[in-house]
């Protein structure tokens, strides 16, 4: 198999050098190749960037032409054509090496600082485009997987990606460099590395996305001390491979009533203004963002029904069509239809939000925050009840 490998450079322009026989004829690369075997037809290199169609299709460009992005030929998702969905990708933060992947790893990555900012990098190319990425237990089957490697030492090339170079995306890998001085938790200064921006330019790559030809984007070739998030030119790119992200989210608020020790959520407007009109409850803001009633086509995307029960004078909400069913069955519960769409699985964009029944007063509560979660887990009048579904904040 014949994969390619692109690597992310601290400064300077590319050194192109050709591969020569055996790859696809005219490809640039801007490092030397290593562990290439041409007779095999296997190469394990560094970046390599256009090819000749590329090269004159973007000569011969009308002036008024000023897209400057460039895309593979492979993308994620059922369908190989440009503008569709990428669907769900899996990834993992690798544990071993396993026979037969494109590239080993030379050490994993443990530390979860690092692990959180790789999810977010995922997550900030999900928030616009169609595509989404769930996490799993690491295996050779996996989508992506994310490791260390002992690249170059310091301050030259900072990540490698590499996939098969025909057919669909298909087992990337992606390695940062080890001995890089990475800054993680924000912008990083310019005496160190920001690993988060290293990290979404990898993964532009490992979603079908190659260097851009502006210096105005994160996908440029070479590393950026003052950009640190997607440009314009990035944006264009995913969407022009995976289409929108069309999910416009709504905000749940939240309430607590003194009286009775219980929580109210809504996402209708009008109902927020009159419960804030009310002398009843306290207002606690937004308590997480989900997806509206009417945005039935939203992939993933399952409704949260809500109930309300009057002996309590509290409110219920389920995701799961079982419970919505015994509710209305077989309790005094009374039905009121879905309160609004959530998510059915984790993805890099989304939290839990978790579930906790209230033994004193009967009721429910519900949280996305993880220190919240924490802190109340162990109140002896509330029972934890697991995920109840996935929602963004």
């Amino acid at each position: 198999m014949c994969v390619l490998c692109f690597a992310y450079l601290v400064d300077g322009d590319p050194n192109p050098l050709s591969l020569g026989q055996g790859y696809q004829k005219g490809l640039i690369v801007e490092a030397q190749t290593r562990n290439a075997d041409i007779s095999s037809g296997s190469y394990s290199g560094r970046l390599s960037d256009f090819d000749p169609v590329t090269i004159e299709q973007s000569l011969t460009a009308p002036e008024s032409d000023t897209k400057e992005f460039r895309v593979f030929v492979s993308k994620w998702g059922e369908s190989q054509e440009k503008g569709t969905t990428g669907g769900l990708v899996s990834y993992s933060f690798a544990t071993q090496n396993y026979n037969g992947q494109l590239r080993d790893f030379d050490s994993f990555i443990t530390d979860v600082s690092f692990q959180k900012e790789i999810v977010e990098a995922l997550s900030v190319w999900e928030d616009e485009a169609d595509i989404r990425f769930f996490e799993v237990s690491d295996s050779s089957h996996v989508d992506i997987r994310f490791g260390w490697a002992n690249i170059d030492g310091s301050r030259s090339i900072l990540g490698e990606t590499t996939f098969p170079s025909t057919g669909p995306l298909n087992q990337v890998i992606v390695a940062f460099d080890r001995d890089e001085d990475w800054f993680v938790g924000g912008d990083a200064p310019v005496n160190l590395i920001d690993f988060s921006s290293t990290a979404i330019h990898e993964i532009g790559h490992a979603i079908g996305i190659d260097h851009s030809e502006t210096n105005q984007s994160i996908m440029r070739a070479s590393y950026s001390r003052e950009i640190f998030d997607l440009q314009r030119d990035d944006i264009n790119a995913v969407t022009d491979i995976y289409g929108q992200n069309e999910i416009i989210r709504i905000d749940v608020h939240r309430f607590y009533r003194p009286e009775t020790g219980s929580h109210f959520f809504t996402s209708n407007l009008d109902e927020k203004v009159n419960v804030e009109k009310s002398n009843a409850f306290d207002v606690e803001g937004v308590g997480f963002s989900a997806v509206s009633t009417e945005d039935d086509f939203i992939s993933g995307a399952v409704p949260v029904y809500r109930f309300f029960n009057p002996d309590l004078g509290s409110h219920l909400f389920t995701a799961f069509d079982t419970e919505k069913n015994h509710l209305i069955d077989n309790t005094n519960f009374i039905f009121e239809g879905i309160g609004f769409r959530a998510f059915s699985s984790d993805t890099a964009s989304t939290v839990p939000v978790y579930r906790f029944f209230n033994q004193e007063s009967g009721g429910h509560f519900f949280t996305a925050s993880e220190v919240e979660k924490d802190a109340i887990i162990n109140f002896p009048q509330l029972v934890f009840e697991g995920e109840a579904f996935y929602a963004f904040i």
